[in-house]
């Protein structure tokens, strides 16, 4: 593509990674406008996608602008893409799941059903796996897309409150543990925003109301559950490594570290005090200290 400008002619090529990339964003659109599709159709589908991809494309920008890094790494690319698909397909998952309970029960208002979807899983691992930044960006896409697919005003601002809560709760995660604090935030704010939004709609005196909160109130166990067998899967699959699993290599009870201590003293000294200055280096210059940490 050729450019005139202030008389220069410039030439700019789009490289074969660049159409790697947004062939990525396509593909991901159409998955992505498949899990929310609720009626079968072209025009249903050809909209799905078009919306889909428009919100990929406002995340690949974005990715560009704040954390080019992300871009060198094709996995990471494709980790993203697929924690937005996943994340729909358990949403819609768990959906089907508890309308059928609330149906099976009898005396239990199935529009009360979708607070207890778990639609905050996937921004709390995207904030274990990437960044708090990119987490927010997540849970926006996400949180309009459960809408679409819901059909539903209220469901994106209650998804996306209960989606940065948890993406909040897990930033200085050192635990899998900790992630047990995090599914509490999670159930306490959504079972909050539950009740606010019912206010607002003018059924927070109905039966409704109870059932609602009580959803809201597990979804926060669901989110735990899933997470906490879902992580370790993911950095398996796509390589990626955690603060968590940095910090696993550091405990002193592992049988090296005993080893190293018993054995060489002198050289598990050395290594710590190497450890604690090339610590500090690297939030003098703002990398990752704990991963300059563990590879000192």
């Amino acid at each position: 593509m050729k450019d005139m400008k202030n008389g220069i002619q410039k030439t700019t090529r789009v490289s074969k990674t660049d159409v790697k990339k947004y062939s990525l964003l396509i593909v991901f659109g159409f998955l992505s406008a498949i899990a929310i599709q609720e009626k079968i159709g072209i025009e249903h589908l050809a909209g799905g996608v078009l919306t889909a991809s428009l919100l990929l494309v406002i995340l690949y920008r974005d990715i560009r602008r704040y954390k080019p890094a992300y871009l060198k790494n094709y996995n990471m690319l494709v980790l993203l893409g697929f924690m937005i698909v996943s994340t729909l397909l358990l949403g819609r998952f768990f959906g089907y799941v508890l309308i059928n309970l609330a149906r099976g029960i009898g005396f239990i208002p199935i529009e009360s059903t979708l607070f207890g979807i778990p639609i905050s899983v996937g921004a709390m691992l995207v904030m274990l796996l990437f960044d708090f930044h990119t987490a927010i960006v997540f849970s926006f896409i996400v949180s309009l897309l459960s809408g679409l697919w819901l059909n539903n005003a209220i469901f994106p601002v209650y998804a996306f409150i209960g989606s940065l809560t948890a993406a909040f709760s897990v930033i200085r995660c050192k635990k899998r543990s900790a992630l047990l604090r995090g599914g509490f935030y999670v159930g306490l704010v959504n079972a909050m925003t539950a009740s606010f939004l019912l206010l607002f709609t003018g059924k927070f005196f109905t039966i409704e109301a109870a059932s609602s909160v009580m959803f809201a109130l597990s979804s926060g166990i669901s989110v735990v559950a899933i997470v906490s067998v879902m992580l370790p899967l993911l950095e398996y699959m796509f390589k990626v490594t955690t603060d968590i699993s940095l910090l696993e290599l550091l405990d002193l009870e592992q049988p090296l570290m005993k080893n190293l201590m018993i054995s060489a003293p002198g050289t598990y000294h050395h290594s710590v005090i190497v450890g604690n200055l090339v610590e500090a280096a690297a939030e003098a210059v703002g990398v990752n200290p704990l991963l300059a940490r563990v590879s000192s």
